[in-house]
């Protein structure tokens, strides 16, 4: 094999094998201005207690930038979160791919879906550029 060949195939495993990058957030970077490239993923974990009643809902100011991977993981730090034991506290995390290029801000709120007219006890906002 040529070297101009050998050269070229190890760029292009380089290439395939660079894998998207992977922002982690928590509560405390709340406003946090992000910068991402398209392609790499946003994973938020958020403190909840399902057996309040309380959840975390999010929401894009514009649609179609951000998608998000999976549904929402629940993980506890003891069995009884696995038994669903009352007042055990989870995490929950969200996983969102950076799909488009463009500006917008993403929002997490922590309320019961139910009570309409009742602000969010919580609410988290983060603006989000994701580069081309």
């Amino acid at each position: 094999m040529n070297h101009l060949l050998k050269g070229f195939v190890v760029l292009l495993a380089l290439s395939s094998w660079a894998a998207a990058a992977q922002l982690d957030l928590t509560e405390q970077e709340n406003a946090k201005d992000l910068w991402v490239d398209r392609g790499d993923f946003i994973v938020i974990q958020l403190p909840a207690n399902p057996s309040t009643g309380f959840g975390w809902s999010y929401s894009a100011s514009k649609p179609g930038l951000l998608r998000q991977e999976g549904d929402v993981l629940r993980e506890g730090k003891n069995q009884y979160v696995a038994n669903s034991m009352v007042g055990a506290p989870i995490t929950e995390v969200w996983k969102l791919k950076a799909v488009q290029p463009g500006s917008l801000a993403i929002t997490f709120s922590y309320a019961r879906p139910w009570e309409k007219g009742v602000p969010p006890v919580k609410k988290l906002s983060w603006p989000v550029t994701i580069r081309p």
